[in-house]
């Protein structure tokens, strides 16, 4: 099971975890992942998956 599956779960909530989980272990390898989710309906998700992105560099 892949933390970056769960950005595209059905409740926000889900997804922010996600997004915060990947920004916290920071692997370039979840950029993808994380940059498909920029656009997310939820404000509060998008703005985690900008933070994440921050600390990809």
């Amino acid at each position: 099971w892949q933390i970056s599956a769960l950005l595209t779960s059905d409740t926000a909530s889900v997804r922010k975890a996600a997004a915060a989980a990947l920004g916290e272990i920071a692997d370039p390898s979840s950029r993808d992942a994380l940059t498909a989710q920029v656009g997310d309906a939820d404000p509060d998700v998008r703005k985690t998956v900008r933070w994440a992105l921050t600390r990809l560099g």
